[in-house]
């Protein structure tokens, strides 16, 4: 009973930081809330109880850290810490994901155009997390989500980091492990070097990304209605090549042919993979500029959303009383040790020590890059049109929303929109 007790929910406040304003996902042992720090912004708070010492959330801050400095395609890094079981990361967040997305309107599938659009800035996501050794090696349509303000409704971000792994190098030349692995990944988009526990590399990444292709475009895969896994497998020896991509233009063979041909070793050639997309566009006569078809919709929800609802998710307004100096004391409360534990994650990630000189004021710096991340969040954008209005806008006080009665699952005004529902998976779908 008393673990049960200990499990987070709406309305907690976790380490005197971040209020869970409304519950994302969750799962086994982790579960993911959209939260308000203590400056008043929304973040993303991943939480996942230990198991046998071991947690993903803390693999993920190491890497978000190291590629926060590579790409703005993945989710900016806030904080990493412990609250009771549980250890957290606090990242930016982020709109629907691709499941969300196409699940939004019929048929449950995507145009050419923003097939080809994604397409083009998921081989560029993932050859940046290659060019740092990185394999995700979970390559999902949920692990592919847009942004989360007007300007990055047609941006995507990858996220899911937990099982990731660093390749091996010695003097240049990557080194593959001769230990046969365990499954990683979704078992829809896994390759077949996943499926037969062999040590996945870069290709495996473009496999799965393939998979992701095809069934956004065609609607389906083959074995989307199936969960035994040899099923699955037998099913994917049977279709490749023009087997699978029939319905696809004729670059997609070539999209395939490419990745066959590599190894673990080989380096991918990424940008023939783009340059196919965009041959197929310019065959197609596809205006790679134009929004995707989910765009225009989605920030015209916005707007309803934001007048109509951002108001009234906080009730009362109250003056600022909390001082610089309480601020501060809530910020010195962050345990050193599980600052250290982070540290030691990404020095084994990278090979080299980290510089603790700057780690050590985390939980400081992490305010300071809100300000020009959030800059442009719709939410802002109503508080800055309130104040121009010569509103009696008052800056909100932290003590006091925490006393506020916790809210609920539901949407509260502060999330943006809400598409299709978030468990649907594809299997679940009819084309």
């Amino acid at each position: 009973m008393a673990e049960f007790e200990q499990i987070p929910k709406v309305g907690d406040v976790i380490n005197d930081h971040y209020k869970l304003i409304r519950k994302i996902s969750n799962g086994d042992h982790r579960v993911i809330f959209c939260a308000i720090d203590i400056k008043m912004h929304q973040i993303a708070l991943k939480l996942e109880k230990e198991v046998d010492g071991e947690t993903e959330v803390c693999i993920e801050s190491a890497i978000l850290k190291i590629l926060n400095t590579k790409s703005d395609h993945v989710p900016k890094f806030y904080q990493y810490g412990s609250y009771k079981v549980y250890k957290f990361l606090a990242q930016e967040l982020l709109g629907p994901n691709m499941i969300d997305l196409v699940n939004y309107k019929k048929p449950y599938k995507f145009s050419l155009h923003s097939v080809l659009k994604f397409s083009i800035q998921a081989i560029e996501i993932l050859q940046i997390i290659h060019n740092q050794d990185f394999v995700h090696r979970d390559i999902k349509p949920n692990n592919f989500l847009i942004g989360n303000t007007q300007e990055t409704t047609g941006k995507f971000y990858l996220t899911g980091f937990g099982l990731c792994k660093k390749l091996n190098r010695k003097d240049g030349v990557i080194i593959k492990s001769a230990n046969k692995g365990k499954f990683r990944g979704s078992m829809a988009y896994a390759s077949l070097n996943a499926h037969h526990h062999i040590e996945m590399g870069r290709h495996d990444d473009l496999t799965s990304l393939l998979y992701i292709l095809v069934e956004f475009y065609n609607g389906m895969l083959p074995w989307s209605y199936l969960d035994d896994a040899e099923q699955i497998q037998q099913l994917k020896n049977h279709y490749h090549g023009q087997k699978l991509l029939k319905h696809l233009p004729k670059q997609f063979l070539k999209f395939e042919s490419h990745i066959s041909s590599l190894d673990y070793q080989t380096d991918p050639n990424y940008a023939l993979l783009i340059s196919l997309m965009k041959e197929t566009a310019h065959e197609n006569k596809i205006d790679l500029d134009a929004p995707f078809e989910w765009e225009e919709e989605i920030n015209e929800e916005r707007c309803i959303i934001t007048s109509n609802h951002v108001n009234g998710a906080i009730k009362k307004k109250y003056d600022l009383t909390n001082s610089e100096q309480e601020l501060q004391e809530v910020q010195d409360q962050m345990k050193t040790s599980t600052v250290q534990e982070f540290l030691d994650v990404l020095e084994t990630l990278t090979g080299v020590q980290q510089d603790t000189s700057d780690d050590s004021s985390l939980s400081n710096n992490q305010y300071e890059s809100q300000q020009s991340i959030r800059q442009d969040n719709y939410v802002e954008q109503f508080i800055d049109g309130m104040k121009k209005n010569d509103d009696k806008y008052k800056q909100l006080d932290w003590a006091a929303f925490v006393e506020q009665t916790g809210g609920s699952h539901q949407k509260e005004g502060f999330d943006d929109f809400e598409i299709g529902d978030r468990e649907t998976s594809l299997s679940d779908r009819t084309s």
